[in-house]
């Protein structure tokens, strides 16, 4: 309010007239010239400061002349501003040094870096010749077998370490006289080996050949067989179940017909069980031993099993060895089956083998199989085609009767077992070839492969009396050991140090350590 609009206004004015003379005076279009306001001065007596306005007026009053604010509204704290303006004078440095200064150390830290890696020591030398990248490790081709791993693209047999072979120069313990009505015998370790009698089985010292003790709960015991840590002793019409360190009995199988031959495969969780009687495979869970499937094959009597790594491959025939003096059994089929399916689902693949096929094998692989017929004297190679059917490869000629084939894992052999022929024969598997045949001087009856893969153990007959050969894989050297008389079994300890040859006819038994 200028001096002139307050002059107009008398001193006994009310509010409402100043206010009224205030708009008017602001509503005229005279224009007013500027003037610098009066330097500020502390109000005296009788005086007050507007709160709103910060005008003077007179003390007491209730609403502001100037502004018309009421003048008793809390006062607001004087402080200073958080930014303070800039002083009238200042220069553009003055006002500008703090980001000079930023931009400047960051300038000097990068040219310092690049000063630096100009002058670091073999700044221009010729750039070395980059380091060869190792070529990537071949991969095998094929799947491996159980017990194989790829090394440089091929599938090597890892020996496992808990596992051997007889010594060249083995002490021979025995004979050891044996009931007459002892059919079977079977090493359980070094120290033991049990003997199949009529009122259980005996268990017997491997060093004296003294009877230890009877396990009286399994009579009528005709074949041993061993899975895994257990003992299946087969009877007429059940298979007992014996702890091969406890030799108790643990649980009996009811299968209703004799087994003719039990096959494990490489897991160990089954066990394929031949019933000749009843035309049928059973499929053994090792696991809690039980039967959980039944297959069957017409009005053959199968026989002789043979079962891939996987379990889902299998080859079942209708050979059989016959005694001295019988004639061949005519005819002959093989089963390719699987194991792993209901007996209802089979796919019914029967193939017609003439000629006795005593023995079968299957590739782990389960890609084929071998059989050996004993009569033709040949092996029947079969290969699975992607239709399921099975087909017969050309024939291999082998030595004469050929009654066993067992696998070597190590080098992917197999090995053929002649009777007639006294000898044995290493097939290659891959290229389906003869390697070595080892002859000896009698028949040789029976034959075990040491878990290690490194030897052969082969009874043999003769004129006075029988022998062992202990046949090295490797150098397919062989050394026969006499015993004195004819063993026409061979079996080996789980661990493979030490063999047991047992005598069918002059019921005696040998123990090769």
């Amino acid at each position: 309010m200028d001096h002139e609009t307050r002059s107009d206004i008398e001193p006994g004015s009310s509010a409402a007239d100043a206010r009224e003379a205030l708009h008017a005076a602001e509503a005229s279009p005279v224009p007013v010239p500027w003037t610098e306001p009066p330097p500020h001065r502390p109000p005296g007596a009788g005086e007050a400061t507007c709160p709103v306005c910060l005008e003077r007026i007179a003390a007491g009053v209730a609403l502001c002349p100037e502004c018309g604010e009421p003048t008793d509204a809390p006062k607001r704290p004087a402080t200073a501003p958080s930014i303070p303006d800039a002083p009238r004078d200042a220069s553009w440095l003055s006002l500008h040094w703090r980001p000079l200064v930023t931009i400047g150390a960051i300038l000097g830290l990068i040219c310092t870096g690049g000063a630096l890696r100009y002058l670091a020591p073999h700044r221009f030398a010729p750039s070395r010749a980059a380091s060869p990248v190792a070529p990537p490790a071949p991969v095998c081709g094929a799947p491996c077998w159980s017990g194989e791993s790829c090394q440089l693209g091929r599938c090597v047999w890892q020996r496992p370490n808990d596992v051997g072979h007889v010594v060249d120069a083995p002490s021979i313990a025995g004979p050891f006289s044996l009931p007459k009505d002892a059919l079977d015998a079977l090493p359980l370790d070094r120290d033991r080996f049990v003997v199949a009698l009529s009122s259980g089985l005996e268990v017997r010292s491997s060093r004296t050949g003294e009877a230890l003790s009877l396990v009286t709960e399994a009579p009528h015991v005709r074949r041993l067989h061993r899975v895994g840590d257990v003992v299946y002793a087969t009877a007429p019409t059940r298979i007992y179940v014996i702890d091969g360190a406890t030799t108790r009995l643990l649980k009996t199988i009811e299968l209703g017909e004799a087994v003719g031959d039990i096959q494990v495969g490489a897991s160990g969780r089954r066990a394929l069980a031949s019933l000749p009687a009843a035309h049928a495979v059973a499929i053994l869970a090792t696991e809690y031993h039980a039967e959980i499937e039944r297959i069957q094959f017409g009005d053959d009597a199968v026989g002789p099993v043979a079962v891939d790594d996987s379990g889902s491959r299998a080859i079942t025939t209708t050979g059989q060895l016959p005694l001295s003096g019988q004639r061949e059994p005519p005819g002959g089929v093989a089963y390719p089956f699987d194991p792993s399916r209901l007996g209802s689902e089979q796919d019914r693949v029967r193939t017609s083998m003439v000629g006795n096929p005593a023995s079968a094998l299957m590739i782990p692989d389960g890609s084929a199989g071998f059989v050996a017929l004993r009569a033709e004297n040949t092996l029947v190679p079969l290969t699975w085609l992607p239709s399921g059917a099975v087909r017969q490869e050309a024939r291999i000629t082998t030595c004469r009767e050929p009654e066993q084939i067992e696998l070597v894992r190590s080098d992917r052999r197999a090995i053929v077992r002649c009777n007639e022929g006294r000898a044995i024969q290493v097939f290659d598997l891959s290229k389906r070839e003869l390697l070595r045949a080892v002859t000896f001087p009698g028949r040789a009856l029976d034959m075990s492969v040491a878990p290690d893969g490194a030897q052969a153990v082969v009874a043999l007959s003769g004129d006075g009396g029988g022998s062992v050969a202990l046949v090295d894989l490797k150098s397919y050297a062989a050394k026969v050991h006499p015993l004195g008389g004819e063993p026409t079994r061979i079996r080996l300890a789980p661990d493979g140090g030490s063999a047991l040859a047992f005598g069918d006819r002059a019921k005696v038994a040998w123990v090769l350590q």
